[in-house]
């Protein structure tokens, strides 16, 4: 499986890759560039730009044309056609100490959304649950740099990245009352590999994973543990990847450029760019939607 580069879009942090099934079109964002792309099969792009720093994308259960984003403190409505935005609810962010992270919606329905520390990574982060009535809960503390978060077919089990552990861990999810126990360390990721950043579901429950620093998105078993298989990216920082496209079968991968000294930026030259390759595979489902009733 070769990649091919889609957009050379230079971002900053390239995140959040999402594809919106009623769209037919691949979203992702710019961390520290406060922006929104959207990419649609035509390869037109769109930017969408903001005032604070954009971290994740959720879809809406009720509006194709709607995105629930978390910007750098809070949750917020938008809409991609009209550009209109709503605030939702305020997360903690310990007077702007910290700041939203990467996040998915479960199949309940419910926002998970991780929560950073902007300069101290150790054991000062968190992981929150925000429900339909936009009650925050704190799931998990001493977290180091919350990460990518999918859900197996059946959705009782999520898996869970924290950047700054190196790992991948396992909680039992209880879809009817949305709360994770059991963890279990299930992917330790060896430090020449980079770290786990976003991660994606197939459909036979292998997790592809982002590592940053990893040169490509890694295939994981999270049976057994084991390495599946590597898809090599021309760029140290490899941030996101999600399944899309008309087969549902295309693997589209964010990346950065955040990090790389001027020299390393030289050698790399597409780093913060948006790559695809087509896979042998379909997507789970990585993508569900936040609810509201």
């Amino acid at each position: 499986m070769k990649v091919e580069l889609l957009y050379k879009c230079g971002n900053i942090t390239g995140e959040a890759a999402t594809w919106i099934n009623g769209r037919n079109t691949l979203l992702w964002v710019d961390i520290e560039g406060r922006k929104l792309f959207e990419y649609d099969m035509d390869g037109i792009v769109n930017e969408h730009h903001f005032d604070d720093m954009v971290t994740t994308i959720i879809p809406d259960s009720h509006d194709n044309s709607k995105v629930i984003l978390a910007l750098q403190n809070k949750l917020v409505s938008y809409n991609l056609n009209s550009h209109r935005l709503e605030r939702l609810v305020d997360i903690p962010t310990k007077n702007n100490a910290l700041r939203t992270n990467d996040g998915k919606a479960s199949p309940d329905g419910k926002i998970w959304l991780g929560v950073m520390h902007f300069s101290v990574h150790r054991e000062t982060g968190y992981l929150y649950c925000i429900d339909k009535d936009y009650k925050v809960q704190k799931m998990l503390d001493k977290q180091y740099i919350p990460n990518g978060i999918v859900w197996n077919k059946e959705g009782d089990k999520m898996y869970y990245a924290d950047s700054g552990r190196g790992c991948i861990t396992q909680y039992e999810y209880d879809k009817d009352k949305g709360s994770i126990s059991f963890p279990r360390k299930i992917i330790e990721i060896p430090s020449h590999y980079g770290i786990p950043d976003g991660m994606a579901i197939d459909e036979k429950g292998m997790l592809w994973t982002a590592h940053w620093g990893g040169y490509g998105v890694y295939v994981w078993n999270p049976e057994s543990g084991k390495l599946m298989n590597k898809i090599e990216v021309p760029v140290p920082h490899v941030a996101s990847c999600t399944f899309g496209g008309k087969e549902n079968n295309t693997l589209f991968i964010t990346t950065a450029r955040a990090g790389l000294s001027i020299s390393e930026l030289k050698q790399y030259p597409l780093s913060g760019s948006l790559f695809s390759v087509q896979t042998n595979v379909k997507g789970g489902i990585n993508h569900y939607p936040f609810r509201t009733v």
